[in-house]
């Protein structure tokens, strides 16, 4: 008989009890009743889930976060599947590399990609986190979706991480699209474009490939996908 351990007990509990709660929040004090335990000990494992992406705090209480589909994959009410006819496009458009990546507490994980057509391509690895900068993606939701916390975030980075940040923040925010070249692997480029589900930044699609082959395309590329997501209901508004 399998034995049961009473600390991943609440964590499971308490996971259960927001994936059935869908987009409601569940209540620090539904969570205590749930679990028959006080609010500050229930507290605890909150904070926990919360620091590590597998529950988003929004103003009633608490949801599941992205780093649940990061561990579980895509459920069949995914960011992916709701966007792979874009995807598609995109990628039948673009001709490289199209992922999809998405925030998880302070990482940036990609979720998933599509290959690109041609032999020499970037590959990326997906379901490990990564750290938001300088990826194109973590530029993106740095201007684009703050969360509490990352002044202090961004503080742990190089100075000439910030600054480039810094730097990029305007354009970023009138485009709706970040760069990254040759910041990551000194020979690939990508452009990130916003998925905005119910005008909330859910995830981001990087285009990208050898920085000789895409920087001169990349403006189009983020041009295209930001047309394709506008026109199937993922813009921002």
């Amino acid at each position: 008989m399998t034995s049961t351990h009473r600390t991943v007990t609440r964590i499971v509990r308490i996971l259960e009890s927001a994936a059935r709660s869908g987009d409601t929040a569940v209540s620090l004090a539904a969570l205590s009743r749930e679990l028959d335990a006080p609010k500050s000990s229930v507290y605890g494992f909150v904070r926990g889930l919360c620091a590590e992406g597998y529950l988003d705090e929004v103003p009633n209480g608490y949801v599941l976060g992205t780093g649940v589909a990061h561990v579980l994959g895509p459920a069949e009410n995914s960011i992916v599947l709701l966007i792979e006819d874009v995807l598609s496009e995109i990628s039948a458009r673009t001709g490289e590399t199209v992922t999809v990546a998405v925030r998880v507490a302070d990482s940036i994980v990609y979720v998933h990609s599509l290959p690109a057509d041609f032999e020499v391509c970037y590959v990326p690895q997906l379901k490990i986190r990564r750290p938001l900068l300088p990826t194109s993606s973590g530029k993106l939701f740095f201007a684009l979706a703050p969360k509490p916390g990352d002044e202090k975030l961004l503080a742990g980075f190089e100075q000439s991480q910030r600054s480039q940040l810094n730097t990029e923040l305007p354009s970023i925010r009138t485009t709706g699209t970040a760069l990254n070249l040759g910041e990551t692997v000194p020979d690939v480029a990508a452009i990130a474009v916003g998925v905005f589900v119910d005008s909330t930044l859910s995830a981001a699609i990087t285009i990208a490939g050898p920085i000789t082959r895409t920087e001169p395309h990349l403006q189009h590329y983020g041009e295209v996908a930001r047309d394709l997501l506008d026109r199937a209901g993922f813009g921002p508004h």
